[in-house]
């Protein structure tokens, strides 16, 4: 009996042994996981931050692009006015021209 006895407490001890192995092993994954998350969490803030960026210069892009537009408007006005003036002038240069 006190050999069974033996037996049992070894096979325990291994036991243990191999349960103590694990748990040593299933740390190391959790540390390694944590390392894992802690790089995703930075990288997704790292995106917040580019995307935010990305908006912001989408807005100043459309602000500008919005001036430009009103700059063009203006300038093709000007440019209208700008050709009534010279049919005018052409008009009565070849009016002085045919009284001659």
């Amino acid at each position: 009996m006190s050999s069974n006895i033996e037996n049992r407490v070894t096979t325990l001890e291994q036991i243990a042994q191999t349960l103590t192995q694990l748990l040593v092993r299933a740390d190391a994954r959790m540390d390694q996981h944590d390392s894992w998350i802690q790089e995703l969490g930075a990288a997704s803030a790292n995106a917040d931050a580019r995307i935010a960026a990305l908006a912001d210069a989408q807005i100043r892009t459309e602000e500008a692009l919005k001036r430009l537009s009103e700059a063009q408007a203006r300038l093709i006005e000007a440019q209208a006015h700008t050709d009534q003036k010279l049919d005018a002038l052409i008009d009565i240069v070849r009016e002085m021209r045919a009284q001659r």
